[in-house]
This record gives structure tokens, C-alpha cells and sequence, in this order.
């Protein structure tokens, strides 16, 4: 089963944690969907423009990262001082982990490219859990990383998609109709919103 990543898991206050904190974990298996993502993808790794007969040792990957999203939730629950296990928080984690793990948020790309675009990811998600550091761009990090090569334009493409996958999880969550419990829409408003302030810092918008 899932777990929350640790990240996440060490922002959670110390009155929060309970044996039901996996119910913020976010993160689904999705190898099994790389069919259904290749169809929406147009058989084109959407990072590279590789088609699928080009792309080597193919990965489904989250286009914006699971890790940042938890990180965002888990920021929101310590600040409305939600609580583990109740409904409303249950219902909220699942209404983001459906957008989150949506195949609008997928694409299936080379082991090459999700590796080394994990790397400026972790980078990052580092500097935003000690609240110390200054901020700076995920381009600053592939620039000073050794994935510089994603300077290409790989990383113009990543970055692009991922601007793409903040706005399909907003529209799915914001403003969607579903019929929430009153703690659980606040839960999910209040994570989009940190998470639109966390993008900005990560200058994607």
C-alpha cells in the first residue's frame, strides 16, 4: 500500500499523526495505465516528442509531482488543524488523489527523462520543507543539477506540461459540482490555493 512520502510526512504536527495518516498519501500505482496514457498523449512522449516505438524503457510518470501535491495537502491540513481519520479529511484526500493520479496528470516518457526529472523535483521539495531557504526557480536546479542536458528544451516541455497538469487538477477540484462534506471542500480549496502559491514560488507561473 501507499505511503505518504516522508517529506510530507515529517510537515504533519505532532498532534495530527495518527495510524490513519496514509489517509493524506496521494500516490496510486499507475504502470499498469501507460496504455490509456499513450492514447491521450497521441503516442508521444509529451517531455521529448519521442513517439511510443522511440521511447526507451518507457515510465509512467506524474507530471506534477506526487510529492509536491502531498507536501501542499499535508501544509493545509497542519494549517486548518484538521484531523486524521475523520470524514471529511478521508473525502478530501480522495477527491485530490483522483486528480492527482488522473491520465491528464500522466505521461509516459524514457527512464532517461523520469529520472533525471525527479532530481530538480527532490531538489526543490528540500528547500520548501525547511521554510529557510531562499526561493528559486526548478530551472536555477536543472541548471545547477547534472541533468543539465534537459536544457534542450526537454525541460521547456516538462515544464510546460506541468503548468498544464496544475491548471486540469485545479478545474477538476475547484468549482466541480461534487457534493463534499463542508470540512472537506475547505480542506481541498485550501490545498489548491497553497498549491497555486507553491507553484509560483517554484516559478512555473
Amino acid at each position: 500500500m501507499p505511503v505518504l512520502t516522508r517529506g510530507a510526512a515529517a510537515r504533519l504536527d505532532a498532534v495530527s499523526v495518527s495510524e490513519d495518516v496514509n489517509s493524506l498519501c496521494l500516490r496510486e500505482s499507475v504502470s499498469g495505465r501507460a496504455g490509456a496514457v499513450w492514447v491521450v498523449r497521441g503516442n508521444e512522449d509529451a517531455y521529448s516528442g519521442a513517439s511510443k516505438a522511440q521511447t526507451e524503457k518507457p515510465n509512467v510518470d506524474h507530471v506534477l509531482e506526487v510529492q509536491l501535491v502531498e507536501n501542499v495537502l499535508v501544509r493545509t491540513f497542519n494549517a486548518q488543524h484538521a484531523r486524521c481519520g475523520s470524514m471529511a479529511t478521508a473525502q478530501a484526500g480522495e477527491l485530490i488523489r483522483q486528480a492527482v493520479n488522473a491520465t491528464s496528470n500522466l505521461n509516459v516518457t524514457s527512464s532517461k527523462i523520469n529520472q533525471a526529472k525527479r532530481g530538480p523535483f527532490t531538489a526543490a521539495m528540500n528547500r520548501l520543507q525547511s521554510d529557510k531557504l531562499r526561493s528559486i526557480s526548478m530551472e536555477q536546479l536543472v541548471r545547477q543539477g547534472k541533468n543539465g542536458w534537459m536544457l534542450d528544451g526537454t525541460w521547456q516541455r516538462i515544464s510546460a506540461e506541468v503548468v498544464r497538469s496544475y491548471e486540469s487538477i485545479e478545474d477538476a477540484l475547484v468549482g466541480s459540482g461534487v457534493d463534499a462534506l463542508p470540512g472537506a471542500e475547505k480542506l481541498v480549496e485550501g490545498a489548491v490555493e497553497e498549491l497555486s502559491r507553491q507553484m509560483g514560488v517554484l516559478g512555473f507561473v
